[in-house]
């Protein structure tokens, strides 16, 4: 008898977990990754992602996030693991990219379309990456929304004031374009209440997977939106614990610049702001090791202020052995550079030489003036051998010269290469070349 009521027990308490597990599944949803269109637009194509979630979330923040290159696959990968830690739907356009006109529309088309679709509150974050960045700032000057993530790229004090969301920007200090986020750094009371600056050695490229969660987590926490589910405060405690430890962990490797700036977002943002990061912010701006910091890299921006203009001198009146020694020297001195601020200052130069050979050879094109091309294009091969832009401008003296095979060889080198804007090469060679390219 024992051992039937043993048995029932066993078949009794097996349905009870059954139910249970049942119920587990029943209240949580499946993670989502897909591709979708818009249904206004076929063109407006974009990727999503939804991570798991329980049914007493019923709508989700949206992060909205725009590539320079329409790589939406590859940039929402970068969210994946922010949207799994911190509750959100991720949209990645495939079309909106640098030099598209009407982007504005089409991401106001894109974020009704996913509305429509998918889980999505009221609440919009935006986050881009360089011509991206731009972009999304400037739907934020015209549209509603709660906060965004810029990213080798910022804006400037004016168009900041405008802003009715805060604003978290993320800056290599390697990158070319840091000198938007370096008038930032040297007048404390210069920075906008809306503005909190990280900085990284990212060169001119998205932030890892972990800095772009972390900047999630920051908008999500400190989002003041009434429609947003809320956070407890075990979640805040532990974000802020994550944050000193960060912090910590810049000062013991001397990286104060980084850690005074991050101790300053958290001490100037509700729910972060206590008198633990205030202390920590003031006692890393005594340190002797951050003036001197900040002292070497305001004597190295200078330098690479006045060293610009020469260069952009140089590509009309220095011929391509200059060119070869000074790129040369260059890259000698980022190889033995000790003073990592010096070093990112040469890669900063020379990231601004890749930059200014795209624009003076995009001009020659405009105007067909070869001969200028050809020279630009001699310096530009020294500089960047596999760019895919290199490669592209290189057919038009080829085209030019109705030389067809030559003109599809190197448009195949710039596909090849990771060349994206089909859209202006079809605009700028005929079908008998483009066609068997694609």
């Amino acid at each position: 008898m024992n051992r039937l009521f043993q048995l029932l027990g066993g078949v009794l308490l097996c349905g009870l977990l059954s139910c249970s597990n049942a119920d587990a599944v029943k209240n949580t949803y499946a993670a989502i990754e897909k591709t979708d269109t818009c249904k206004l637009d076929m063109n407006n194509t974009y990727e999503v992602y939804i991570p798991q979630r329980n049914n007493d979330l019923k709508k989700l923040p949206l992060l909205v996030i725009i590539d320079s290159h329409g790589g939406g696959k590859f940039a929402l990968e970068k969210f994946k693991e922010a949207a799994n830690q911190f509750s959100a739907v991720l949209i990645a356009s495939n079309l909106v990219k640098n030099n598209y006109g009407g982007y504005q529309e089409a991401i106001q088309t894109l974020i009704a379309d996913a509305r429509q679709k998918y889980p999505i509150g009221e609440t919009v974050f935006m986050t881009g990456f360089s011509g991206g960045a731009r972009m999304v700032l400037g739907y934020a000057l015209n549209h509603q929304v709660d906060g965004l993530i810029m990213c080798g790229a910022l804006a400037n004090p004016d168009q900041i004031k405008l802003l009715s969301c805060p604003l978290i920007s993320i800056s290599g200090m390697d990158d070319f374009n840091f000198m938007e986020t370096a008038q930032y750094l040297f007048q404390e009371q210069s920075i906008p209440d809306k503005l909190k600056i990280e900085l990284i050695n990212a060169s001119h490229s998205w932030p890892d997977h972990q800095v772009l969660a972390n900047a999630l987590g920051f908008l999500r926490f400190s989002c003041k939106a009434s429609v947003i589910p809320p956070q407890s405060k075990s979640q805040i405690k532990m974000y802020c614990q994550h944050q000193q430890s960060k912090i910590d962990s810049l000062k013991q490797s001397g990286d104060f610049l980084k850690a005074a700036l991050l101790a300053r977002n958290m001490a100037s943002t509700e729910p972060f702001s206590d008198k633990t990061f205030a202390s920590t912010y003031e006692a890393i701006k005594t340190n002797t090791e951050y003036i001197s910091q900040m002292n070497r890299l305001e004597k190295y921006l200078n330098y690479e202020i006045s060293v610009r203009q020469q260069y952009t001198d140089a590509f009309q009146t220095k011929d391509t052995l200059w060119w070869k020694n000074e790129i040369r020297t260059i890259e000698e001195k980022i190889k033995t550079e000790q003073d990592s601020y010096l070093k990112d200052t040469y890669l900063r130069i020379k990231a601004f030489w890749g930059i200014a050979s795209y624009s003076l050879c995009n001009q020659a094109v405009k105007g067909k003036n070869a001969e200028v091309l050809n020279k630009i294009l001699s310096i530009y091969r020294m500089l960047e051998p596999e760019n895919p832009d290199m490669f592209y401008f290189s057919a038009f003296p080829y085209f030019w010269k109705k030389n067809n095979e030559a003109t599809y060889s190197m448009l195949n080198k710039a596909l090849e290469a990771g060349y994206t804007n089909m859209g202006q090469l079809e605009r700028n060679f005929p079908e008998s070349i483009t066609a068997s390219l694609f």
